[in-house]
């Protein structure tokens, strides 16, 4: 590989009619936008790289276009134009542009991509052409698609303008000066233009003009140049440059007279043999690029020598010389004339080439077996084929192929070998002498070398010396004092590195010097000060990593992407660096940063050490077994890149005091949630996972921005709290967006689809009509949104309410006993619309919690700004409060907590105590408190069922149809209008649409009653359950039950208000009822429940209490709780005795705890 950089290549875009410039490209350019443009047509090649039987070609030949532009491509084949539907068009990148069935291309984000179209029968036959997306400034306005241009008499050009956002609809006019340089031609309808050339040459100025709303015009303009038309083969200027050549002959011999050959001017000729005259005195760079060139002679005789003195950059890049002999004139060469000659085996240089020259020349010749010098020449020496300086203290090119799979040894003597001079070669083995101290850039970049040696005197090395060696297996640095940057890159066979800790010479490793590289142990020595950035990453089989006791200075990313990376160590010695749970951490001036966690390391949870003030880059990168990462209070920095390809992060508690973040994307993380001291936070998506909620509660001045597409989609919410002021989504706006009041600057992706853009709300907490609601107005319109979808926020409340439930301070509180239910209401209101859910906890005394209802939706009110939830709460034995949770669709979360304060008394039957002997009574039946009413039922507060809603009539569905929009569905009449605050039928199915049209779903009120709708907008009836209740909707007309109800043999009571089904114990009137927790019917007969019976009553299921006959039997069941008593019972002044176990009344004698008692028929004591 040759990293050199290198002039730009000239491209031509050529069309079968005209072209379209597409500019110059970053990896071309500048030379690139001034290609020259003919009409000659360009060939298809299949994927084989033969000449396909036939081809596809692109009208236009490539384009540019700014982001939102969009241009039709069109499909030739050899006959014309091809049919639509026998071809198909392909993108290389959608982010960049999008293309259609028709070859409608679209600018979507700023990139590079290629537009493919293929034969439906033939995918063989094809054709590909670039497309550009260029973004264009707004100070800058107007720029167009390429810098210059040059045309041949008679050629077409199409010329784009590209526009800034805010200029996008405006009108382009464009002008020619002069006018009579060829014909300009205005593209209707879009910002291009076209260009014919005339038949006469000359230069001239195009420019196209842009008016702003301020009626500010802004104009780009650019040099047209149209060259003249020589006559026969050789294209000759008058200074004596040859320019070009027309002819088709393979063997060509340069007119005598030509004084120099211009740049490019034989590039893609088909002439295999070169006579070049002795006039010649310069050859221009890449003259012969990319020629059929295989033999180029000099005429250098002794009567005619040559003036050859000069040759330029990449002379002979691509032609197929083999050999190549240089006149005896030249003396100056480009430091690149020779590279890239595939076929060059020899090559002879004369006796007046100057000194300082020829380093890198030959790079990428890969059959060079020789380089031979005239003996004459005073500065340059060939030892036995290898370029040296005449001194030998330099070696300057070694022939890649000479001695291949052989050795070498290099002359003694040397002191330094130049750049790029073992380059590609493929010798194995090469000896340097004791005398060597520097190696040059590339030197031995790409060489065949198995081992490698410096001596131990040696001193430098220059970047990338030693970059992508196949074979290196085994490196010994000598006295090296620095390793370079880039220096063994991606040498994969490369598994040992003696850095010789014995010489105690090596004192830094730069940038990139071991990347890619297949070393398993790293030991730093003790002389190593510094290490730079990506010095020791992605090594896959870096295992242990050493830190010597110098080490004071690491760069960033320099562990990063060692996926095996399981032990770091550090010397006690060293006072900056240091380990703790496996992490490595470095203090200086007070600060603590944690460099690195192992990757390899089986940890699933990591406590960051307190005191930690930054989290660096790539810190915790690509840890797979992390589940939960604990970040201490005071932590101000979390790094790029921090915890990248953390997949199964799904924990990360972001303390109050961080301040700047850039590492929190492409990890396992639903909600990235940051405090409110934010001063910058950077979350580019860019192909990475991002969170699906961002959550940012405040800032200091703060930053926030996200640039390119996420791999899941875009987030579903971003929330800004105060104290933010610029907002930047340049790559996918989230659907749901919360800005604050302190905004300032916003920036909405407006490349999104359309259909993604119109599902988008963005929020303003600040009145309509302040600085924060216009700046989102202002990037609302910019960015194409609906204007509509720019809603005030309002900040979210969270109230509890029920029967007992007090407001105490911040919070609530209430009394409940064990085993009792406690009711109570859950309101929501503000935030975002709808899609609210709601979570409760009970927290026990000692502080444990426990989760009673998980995350669940609430319902809805019809205009969903508010939310409500019925829920009974049953504390239990130990439960001190309960805490209940809100979160809208941004993920904030509001909560509220109700304090149990007190509760019921068990009740505690009496323990007898005999005094003086009771006196029997007249032995009748005892008098129960409670008289049973067997076959008693209770009386419902059963509701009148609401009548049927009115429906309107709904529309023909063949005048409208089904539109979703960004808050559901509606139904939209062909002219445009909609159903609104109304219900509807369609296909018998009752629908109910809110005031925006939209169809509501869950709970609806409507008419004093509630009804429910499934979640695709029908109503429903009889039982439904919605989160965590049953409901019943009268199968009538549809309305919700509250009350009593008898449904299939069982009553049911519903709760009034909320109308969920009650479970568990429930009073009702001032009765006490229990309804079966799992189904919710009511119970009767006797109940076991927490531990007593209970007796509710047959028919009506009221809990009874006193005295109670049940099948002939006596029964006594406390007044205050309806629990049976068992034991001794005082009561109306008379002894009673109630059998353990079974609670029944005694009579007769019983033995109790050892002594005999008398009882008569009615249970009193006898004495």
């Amino acid at each position: 590989m040759f990293h050199r950089t290198l002039s730009a290549l000239a491209v031509t875009l050529v069309g079968a009619l005209s072209i379209a410039v597409c500019g110059a490209s970053p990896t071309l350019g500048a030379d690139a936008a001034a290609s020259r443009v003919g009409s000659q047509p360009s060939g298809v090649v299949s994927p084989s790289g033969e000449a396909a039987p036939s081809f596809l070609s692109l009208w236009p030949g490539g384009a540019v276009l700014a982001p939102g532009q969009s241009m039709t491509f069109e499909a030739l084949s050899g006959t014309g134009p091809a049919d639509s539907s026998d071809v198909i068009w392909e993108s290389s990148d959608t982010s960049v542009f999008t293309v259609d069935g028709d070859g409608l291309v679209t600018a979507v984000g700023v990139g590079e991509a290629m537009i493919t179209v293929t034969d439906r029968a033939r995918s063989s036959v094809f054709g590909v052409s670039p497309v550009q997306v260029r973004a264009v400034p707004e100070d800058t306005g107007i720029e167009l698609s390429s810098p210059s241009l040059s045309l041949i008499p008679g050629g077409v050009v199409v010329v784009n303008a590209l526009l800034a956002p805010s200029l996008r609809a405006r009108a382009v006019t464009w002008s020619l000066t002069p006018s009579t340089l060829a014909t300009l031609t205005p593209n209707e309808g879009t910002s291009s233009a076209s260009l014919s050339a005339s038949a006469r040459s000359g230069r001239g100025t195009l420019s196209a003009t842009v008016t702003n709303e301020s009626g500010v015009a802004v104009t780009a303009s650019i040099e047209v140049e149209v060259e003249a038309d020589v006559s026969g083969d050789f294209v000759i200027e008058e200074d004596g440059t040859l320019t070009g050549y027309r002819g088709t002959d393979a063997t060509v011999v340069i007119p005598e007279g030509v004084t120099a050959i211009a740049s490019h001017a034989w590039s893609g000729t088909g002439v295999t043999s070169l006579r070049v005259p002795s006039s010649v005195r310069s050859i221009g760079d890449e003259a012969f690029s990319g020629s059929s060139l295989e033999s180029l002679t000099f005429d250098d005789g002794e009567q005619a020598p040559s003036q050859l003195t000069q040759i330029g950059s990449r002379a002979f890049v691509n032609t197929a010389i083999t050999d190549l002999s240089l006149p005896r004139s030249l003396v100056r060469v480009a430091p690149d004339a020779f590279v890239e000659m595939p076929r060059l085996t020899s090559l002879r240089l004369g006796p007046s080439v100057a000194a300082g020259q020829l380093v890198g020349a030959f790079a990428e010749t890969p059959e060079l077996t020789r380089i031979e010098v005239d003996g004459a020449n005073a500065h340059y020496e060939s030892l036995d084929g290898v370029l040296y300086t005449r001194d030998r203290t330099r070696l300057i090119a070694y022939p890649a192929a000479r001695n291949a799979g052989g050795s070498y040894s290099v002359a003694e003597g040397v002191e330094g070998i130049d750049d790029m001079a073992f380059l590609m070669a493929r010798v194995e083995s090469v000896s340097l002498p004791s005398t060597l101290r520097r190696i040059g850039i590339q030197s031995f970049e790409g060489a065949h070398l198995r081992e490698l040696t410096l001596p131990d005197a040696f001193e430098t090395m220059g970047a990338s010396a030693f970059w992508h060696m196949p074979a290196l297996t085994r490196v010994d640095l000598g006295g090296a004092r620095h390793v370079s940057t880039n220096a063994f890159r991606d040498d994969a066979a490369l598994r040992e590195v003696n850095l010789r800790p014995d010489l105690g010479t090596l004192a830094s490793v730069a940038d990139g010097a071991f990347v890619g590289t297949g070393v398993t142990s790293i030991s730093l020595p003790d002389s190593v000060a510094s290490v730079d950035d990506e010095a020791f990453a992605k090594m896959p089989a870096l295992t242990s990593f050493h830190v010597g006791a110098a080490l004071s200075d690491l760069g960033d990313y320099v562990l990063e992407g060692d996926e095996r990376l399981a032990t770091i160590s550090v010397s006690p010695s060293n006072p900056t660096f240091s380990v703790s749970d496996g992490a490595l951490y470095r203090r200086a001036e007070g600060a603590s940063t944690l460099v690195r966690f192992p990757p390899a390391s089986p940890a699933t949870e990591v406590v960051v050490v307190p005191g930690t003030t930054a989290i660096g880059t790539a810190a915790f990168e690509n840890s797979a077994s992390l589940r939960r990462v604990v970040l201490p209070d005071g932590l101000q920095t979390i790094g790029e890149g921090a915890f990248d390809r953390c997949a199964n992060l799904s924990e990360l508690g972001i303390p109050d005091s961080v301040r700047e973040a850039a590492g929190l994307t492409n990890t396992g993380l639903d909600t990235v949630e940051l405090g409110s001291q934010v001063r910058e936070l950077r979350m580019d998506a860019r192909g990475a996972r991002v969170a699906r909620h961002i959550l940012v509660r405040g800032g200091v001045d703060g930053v926030f921005s996200s640039e390119g597409a996420a791999s899941n989609g875009r987030p579903e919410s971003a929330f800004f709290g105060a104290g933010m002021t610029t907002v930047s989504f340049s790559g996918q706006t989230p659907r749901v967006l919360v800005l604050p009041a302190t905004l300032t600057s916003l920036r909405l992706a407006d490349a999104m689809a359309a259909d993604q853009k119109d599902d988008t709300i963005v929020y303003v907490a600040a009145p309509e009509g302040s600085s924060a609601w216009r700046t989102a107005q202002d990037a609302v319109t910019a960015a194409g949104y609906e204007a509509s979808h720019l809603l005030h926020y309002e900040a979210p409340t969270l109230t509890l309410a029920g029967s007992g439930i007090d407001e105490a301070g911040a919070g609530y509180s209430v009394s409940a006993g064990q085993g009792s239910g406690v009711p109570l209401t859950v309101a929501a209101s503000g935030g975002t619309l709808g899609g609210r859910e709601a979570r409760l906890v009970e927290v026990e005394a000692d502080g444990t919690e426990a989760v009673l209802r998980d995350w669940g939706a609430m319902s809805n009110s019809s205009d969903t700004r508010s939310s409500s939830l019925a829920y009974t709460w049953t504390p239990s034995g130990t439960a001190a409060s309960l805490r209940v949770e809100v979160r809208d669709a941004t993920r904030l979360v509001r909560s509220a907590t109700l304090t149990l304060t007190r509760g019921l008394p068990a009740p505690t039957p009496a323990t007898p105590t005999p005094g003086a002997p009771p006196v029997p009574n007249d032995g009748g039946a005892p008098v129960p408190a409670i008289t049973p009413h067997a076959g008693e039922q209770p009386v419902p507060a059963y509701p009148v069922p609401a009548p049927r809603p009115a429906p309107t009539t709904f529309p023909d569905p063949r005048i409208g149809s089904w539109s979703w929009g960004p808050l559901g569905w509606r139904f939209v009449y062909a002219d445009g209008g909609f159903p609104a605050n109304t219900s509807a039928v369609l296909d018998s199915q009752i629908y109910r649409f809110d005031p925006s049209g939209y169809i509501r779903t869950g709970w609806a009120y409507d008419s004093g009653s509630w009804y429910y709708h499934a979640p695709t907008g029908e109503q429903v009836s009889g039982w439904v359950r919605d989160a965590f209740s049953w409901y019943y909707l009268d199968p009538a007309s549809g309305a919700m039950v509250t009350g009593w109800l008898l449904e299939g043999g069982s009553w049911y009571y519903l709760t009034p208000g909320s109308g969920a089904m009650a479970a568990g114990w429930q009073r009702v009137d001032g009765t006490w009822y229990y309804l079966d927790p799992a189904s919710g019917a009511m119970v009767s007969g006797w109940l076991l429940e927490g531990g007593s019976w209970y007796y509710l009553t047959p028919g009506s299921g009221a809990m009874a209490a006193g005295w109670q006959r049940v099948d002939g039997t006596w029964y006594y069941l406390d007044p205050a709780s309806g629990a049976m008593v068992s034991g001794w019972l005082l009561e109306g002044g008379s002894w009673y005795y109630l059998t353990p176990g079974s609670g029944a009344m005694a009579t007769g004698w019983q033995r109790v705890d050892g002594t005999w008692y008398r009882f008569d028929d009615s249970g009193r004591w006898l004495g």
